[in-house]
């Protein structure tokens, strides 16, 4: 008897341990996917190089621009928490273009379709930068007055003249307001893999630079990507290496390349893929300051 009762319980144990609730826990934090993003510091020619580089391969990166406050009387950094508290996956977060003393964006400025600055710059500032509400970006070049677009109605086979045509630029923002998309005008420093900025006409105050190149690698594969260059030099010198840079070491064929201020609103963060901080670009100044800001994140 005494076996038996043994045996029942060793049974009744196994069975009570066996209806333990099973602890939960908590999925890894993953602000993206490794596989899009590479983080990298780079020699080369004697030179440090700063890289994020992102692969826009099936629209899992997107991009986000907040131009200005909003009529709701918020601030860009105020818009952006709202924002990000939403999207979580935040990959970096950049100062955008120039401003103003009364910290008003310079140039043609619309923030997701709604008119900020109407006043189209003419003599400089070449890239006219959309920023669509999908998460892509394209760049036009306003010199060669051809830029295009589809969608709310617009023959995609026009060619806008913004500078020469005010009925062409009146129609390109109402295309913008109807397609919920953000404007803005900065330097245009390299164009179809071929410098555009001169050292005649550029800023040649010496200073960290930061640049955003959009172009396509060896595998002819859509890429983002964020090149910052700690030594001090011009504009016109340090897109010219970052040219050399991204063609001759990363194998990179640049589309467009534009200059992002590190200048009164130097703000930068990256994020790891497991959502912590990475310092291999880091702002001098923090996010609260700044007037626009330039967002990467992951869907």
């Amino acid at each position: 008897m005494k076996v038996c009762f043994n045996l029942i319980l060793i049974a009744v144990l196994l069975f009570t341990t066996s209806l333990k609730p099973i602890e939960k826990k908590d999925p890894p934090t993953q602000c993206y996917d490794p596989n899009y993003v590479e983080i990298s510091n780079v020699s080369y020619k004697n030179e440090t190089y700063s890289v994020v580089l992102m692969r826009r391969e099936g629209n899992r990166i997107k991009a986000k621009y907040f131009a200005a406050a909003d009529y709701n009387g918020n601030n860009v950094f105020q818009r952006y928490n709202n924002w990000s508290k939403s999207v979580a996956n935040i990959i970096l977060v950049s100062s955008g273009t120039y401003m103003d003393n009364r910290q008003t964006p310079v140039g043609l400025t619309i923030d997701n379709g709604i008119p900020v600055n109407q006043t189209l710059v003419h003599d400089k500032m070449d890239a006219l930068t959309i920023v669509f509400a999908t998460g892509g970006i394209v760049v036009s070049n306003l010199k060669d007055g051809d830029l295009s677009v589809s969608g709310g109605g617009v023959d995609p086979t026009r060619k806008f003249n913004l500078r020469k045509s005010s009925i062409d630029l009146q129609d390109f923002m109402d295309w913008a307001r109807s397609q919920e998309a953000t404007v803005f005008q900065t330097h245009l420093l390299v164009y179809k893999n071929a410098l555009t900025v001169s050292s005649y006409n550029s800023v040649t105050t010496p200073r960290e630079r930061r640049f955003l190149a959009v172009g396509y690698d060896e595998d002819s594969k859509l890429v983002h990507v964020i090149v910052h260059c700690p030594q001090h030099s011009s504009i016109h010198d340090g897109a010219k290496k970052t040219l050399d840079f991204l063609n001759n070491f990363k194998d990179i064929k640049v589309t467009f390349m534009i200059n992002l201020d590190t200048g009164a609103q130097d703000v930068f963060e990256l994020n790891n893929s497991d959502c912590t901080k990475n310092d291999a670009i880091k702002g001098t100044q923090p996010l609260s300051t700044a007037v626009n800001l330039l967002s990467y994140y992951f869907q």
